[in-house]
């Protein structure tokens, strides 16, 4: 009795122990997940904020390049900092993607 009642007991113990184990290890990778999502919510929203941050920026440095009282050289600084502001808005997004 007490040989084949204690197979059992170790093999329902193991059991109940890997079965268990199984269940943390999937609330934490839950868990985990969740918190990524949360973050990348996040960063896109700040993305997001950055784009129409550039945007305004862009407006303004081709409404300052194209007005007439600026000196030619500011034009031309300006044109080329919109330049530059638009290859990383492009890079970013080929980053994205």
């Amino acid at each position: 009795m007490i040989r084949l009642g204690l197979p059992a007991v170790v093999l329902l113990i193991g059991t109940a122990w890997f079965g268990w184990a199984s269940y943390r290890r999937a609330a934490s990778a839950e868990q985990a997940l969740a918190e990524v999502n949360a973050e990348h919510r996040a960063l896109t929203r700040e993305v997001r904020s950055l784009e129409r941050a550039v945007a305004a920026a862009e407006q303004g440095l081709r409404t300052l390049s194209s007005h007439p009282s600026v000196p030619r050289d500011v034009a031309v600084t300006a044109d080329l900092t919109l330049a530059d502001v638009r290859r990383l808005v492009e890079r970013d997004k080929e980053l994205d993607d």
